[in-house]
């Protein structure tokens, strides 16, 4: 992660707030949907918001996880709370 101000959207934010609040646990983008249910964010605006943070670096994949029949990525926050403040702030 390079040292330069990142922007956030407010939704973008309100993402990286649930990954903070669940300690880094890797989520799904279906995950996201479900755990925003005082958000109407269909399954595709997550998607993405999730690859803007992604090319934005401040997530990354994690791994796979098998849902139903498909795998989907799990992705976790690759900077703390600190740490994207200092630099968001910077």
């Amino acid at each position: 992660m390079t040292d330069s101000i990142i922007r956030l959207t407010k939704s973008e934010e309100k993402i990286m707030k649930m990954f903070w609040k669940r300690n880094g646990e890797p989520l799904t983008s279906s995950e996201v949907v479900e755990a925003s249910p005082d958000r109407n964010w269909k399954a595709s605006s997550v998607h993405l918001l999730l690859n803007s943070l992604l090319n934005k670096g401040v997530i990354e994949v994690r791994g796979f996880k098998r849902t139903a029949k498909n795998y989907a990525r799990t992705f976790q926050p690759s900077l703390s709370k600190i740490e994207s403040t200092y630099i968001i702030l910077s």
